[in-house]
């Protein structure tokens, strides 16, 4: 099966750039259905000719000069048809093709509303640039574009690093999986005089074969738990070939009224779902006929200019394709261990509309108003995703009135703080062995060498701190469990404190799955908690991720770019 390649996006925080308020709302442009900020989306739209056109958000928070980009390709895509494409147009097609959820008409739990106010032209041509061969190279909006090739990776790292795309050496052994495949690479950096706030979604088009992700390899930056949404244009439905499909059962909801966006466990759902797969699996949120997100399209009636480029990006696309189909999955860097291929596929029309349950079985299954007789069958640990290495445990929150989920992690994973889709603070266990920059170890061949991190971080007395691709994790003593805040500054805290509910003794004998062999991995698994752990000692610096240089966080799922350390 030939297969076309594109790389999600690491991010650590929502880094998507908002499109500015429009004077006027040009309907499908302007919905208020709330997306997944931390989801990397990715539109594969196949045209009449068999090519497939794709679109890929790209995010990333650092300087400009250390921008670079780059993804496996199986063949070499057409010169004229890379361009940048409207983020507006990707985010408004997520907000109307994802999970939208009805609630049960109770009074007693009925969800608060707020006020009603609301480049030049490219050229093709392949050359020989020694044993790297250089099919294109154009500017494209802000971006200096190349596409190349070389069986030798040694060769191609060093092309790369010679033309300002940075790689560092824990990408090598990744790209040396690809080089031995075949595989072209597309590679993106920022024009000199281009700033961060030009970076767009990037758009080009392939001869021919079956959408896949190169998700090997974008393990090296990937935050844990993170959220690939994959929007699938086609004649038919379509499916994962290699990886299961994974059901969520609807009565499993909980959902939360007295806040809004209205707040539901589905991601978390999502995330426990694929774990019990065995880290491997996409959830099919939609599926169904174009006509009409299309005709939305078509009728938007707006002066805005970004609405307007918006619209003539996207509906091309959908008048060329008589289906849309949704997956949605969240994987941990130890979970990508195969690259998943998607293909045609029988099924009904499934609808992004989820009907809420009030009662399950006796439970209530929604959290309430303050004070409401509703609240009180659901817990914090409903809405959390602590990884398939973590168990989830409630504990006071820092107010000393708000309980709030923490995770107990099993030897061999560390407690990292982060953001869940919904953009608040959570822990996940991550997987000590995917750390590839470590400290004293170098970004690049001439930088110097990097500073431990937890030098200045604090896990409490009873954790200690690890350093997990240049960022501050915590590793809690036995029984004891991980509890993350984020400051408005954006600095982060972890401490490992005592859980309401004791952390069963049989959990500590789990241990984390064997790697493949033919994945490059991070460092050794350091396996037993400590008994008594020692603390690190010093101010909390709060280890935001992408505080540090490298791999800490907002990259690329082959974004290899040594980013500038930013101090605390």
């Amino acid at each position: 099966m030939r297969k076309l390649w594109v790389a999600p996006v690491m991010a650590a925080a929502a880094l998507m750039t908002a499109p500015r308020p429009a004077e006027a709302c040009g309907g499908f442009f302007c919905g208020r259905q709330p997306v997944d900020q931390t989801a990397e989306r990715i539109l594969f739209a196949t045209n009449q000719d068999g090519s497939v056109t794709m679109v890929t958000q790209i995010q990333y928070a650092g300087a400009a000069p250390d921008f670079a980009w780059v993804v496996p390709l199986a063949e070499v895509p057409a010169v004229e048809s890379l361009a940048v494409f409207p983020q507006l147009a990707l985010t408004a097609l997520d907000s109307a093709t994802g999970p939208q959820f009805q609630w049960p008409n109770d009074p007693s739990c009925s969800p608060i509303f707020p006020d009603a106010a609301a480049g030049g032209a490219p050229t093709a041509g392949g050359t020989d640039d020694g044993d790297v061969t250089v099919h294109i190279r154009e500017e494209v909006g802000p971006y200096d574009v190349a596409v190349v090739e070389s069986t030798d990776p040694t060769a191609l790292v060093e092309w790369l690093r010679d033309n300002n795309f940075r790689v560092n050496d824990a990408m090598v052994p990744y790209i040396r999986i690809y080089t031995s495949e075949g595989m072209k690479f597309l590679a993106l950096r920022l024009q000199p005089d281009a700033e961060v706030t030009d970076i767009q979604p990037f758009r080009f088009t392939l001869p021919s074969g079956s959408p896949s992700i190169p998700i090997r390899l974008t393990a090296i930056a990937a935050e844990p738990e993170m959220g690939i949404t994959v929007m699938i244009l086609g004649d038919r439905r379509y499916g994962p070939a290699n990886w299961p499909d994974v059901e969520i059962d609807d009565n499993q909801i909980v959902w939360s009224a007295n806040q809004w966006p209205l707040q539901t466990n589905w991601t978390a759902l999502v995330a426990r779902g694929v774990d019990e797969a065995g880290g491997r699996g996409f959830v099919t949120e939609m599926s169904g006929p174009t006509t009409s997100i299309a005709e939305q399209v078509r009728n938007t009636m707006t002066s805005d200019e970004d609405q307007l480029a918006a619209r003539d990006a996207l509906l091309p696309l959908l008048e060329g394709n008589a289906t849309i189909t949704r997956l949605y999955t969240r994987l941990s860097p130890e979970e990508m261990t195969v690259d998943p291929i998607f293909r045609r596929t029988d099924g009904p029309v499934v609808s992004n509309t989820r009907l809420l349950q009030r009662y399950v079985e006796d439970r209530d299954l929604c959290v309430g108003p303050p004070g409401a007789e509703a609240a009180g069958a659901a817990s914090p640990c409903d809405f959390a995703a602590c990884g398939a290495g973590g168990l989830c445990r409630v504990v006071e929150g820092a107010d000393g009135t708000q309980p709030v989920a923490a995770c107990a992690c099993v030897p061999g994973t560390t407690a990292r703080t982060t953001l869940d889709p919904s953009g608040r603070p959570t822990v996940t266990c991550q997987d000590i062995r995917m750390s590839f920059l470590n400290p004293g170890d170098r970004a690049l061949p001439d930088a110097p060498p990097l500073a431990d991190p937890c030098a200045t971080f604090d896990c409490g007395a009873n954790g200690e701190c690890v350093p997990m691709n240049m960022t501050p994790t915590c590793r809690c003593s036995t029984g004891h469990v991980a509890v993350g805040t984020i400051a408005a500054d954006g600095s982060r805290t972890t401490t490992c404190v005592l859980p309401d509910e004791p952390v069963p003794a049989s959990f500590y004998d789990r241990r984390v799955p064997q790697l493949p062999d033919s994945l490059p991995g991070g460092r050794p698994v350091d396996v037993p908690p400590p008994a008594v752990a020692a603390a690190s000692g010093g101010c909390n610096a709060g280890g935001h991720a992408g505080s540090a240089i490298g791999l800490s966080g907002a990259l690329l799922g082959l974004l290899v770019a040594a980013r500038r350390r930013r101090r605390s």
